[in-house]
């Protein structure tokens, strides 16, 4: 079992950080009340305690922004287990092998500031008019709000697919039609 001493300036020379791998795949549970050291994606993270989120895994990892990823722990002779932004983990519970960070699998985007959720990859305008109830989709187009505030039109583009991405995109809808005038 590795165990790493760290000189702390006086208070304790020595602290204990636990490797929480380490002690699971020697099939002990950590102390409670150390630093624990722990893997994800491949490099190695030092807690100060053992109840942490996923959101303070991810962060700690550098993987921002946090609602566009996925966090996985991987449990000893289990397979990989969801760990959602705001669920605790306790490092001292024994069992964590290591985690694994994915890229998230549901996108979410805007369209008249009402938020709209997919699984696919890809979706075109039409597909996202549809979906925001904007039928016939044939009346309307999508105009997509960029990060810097401009504009760009999807008038002349309605099946062209888009890739999903995260965070969340906004869009508006305009009319395609002519509007009568009194």
């Amino acid at each position: 079992m590795e165990k790493e001493t760290e000189n702390l300036g006086g208070k304790e020379p020595h602290e204990e950080i636990i490797d929480v791998e380490a002690y699971t795949k020697e099939g002990k549970k950590p102390p409670v009340g150390k630093k624990y050291k722990v893997k994800i994606d491949g490099h190695h993270y030092t807690f100060d305690h053992h109840l942490v989120t996923g959101k303070e895994l991810l962060e700690k990892a550098g993987i921002t922004p946090q609602e566009c990823f996925w966090l996985y722990q991987k449990l000893k002779d289990c397979d990989f287990e969801k760990i959602d932004l705001t669920e605790k983990v306790d490092l001292s519970k024994g069992g964590v092998e290591h985690f694994v960070v994915k890229p998230t699998e549901v996108f979410n985007y805007f369209v008249d500031n009402e938020p709209e959720t997919t699984d696919q990859k890809e979706l075109t305008p039409n597909q996202m008019l549809e979906a925001a109830g904007l039928t016939p989709v044939s009346d309307y187009y999508l105009v997509r709000i960029n990060p810097d505030g401009s504009q760009t039109s999807l008038k002349d583009s309605p099946n062209t697919p888009l890739k999903m991405v995260c965070p969340a995109v906004k869009f508006i809808s305009a009319f395609r039609g002519e509007t009568n005038v009194s």
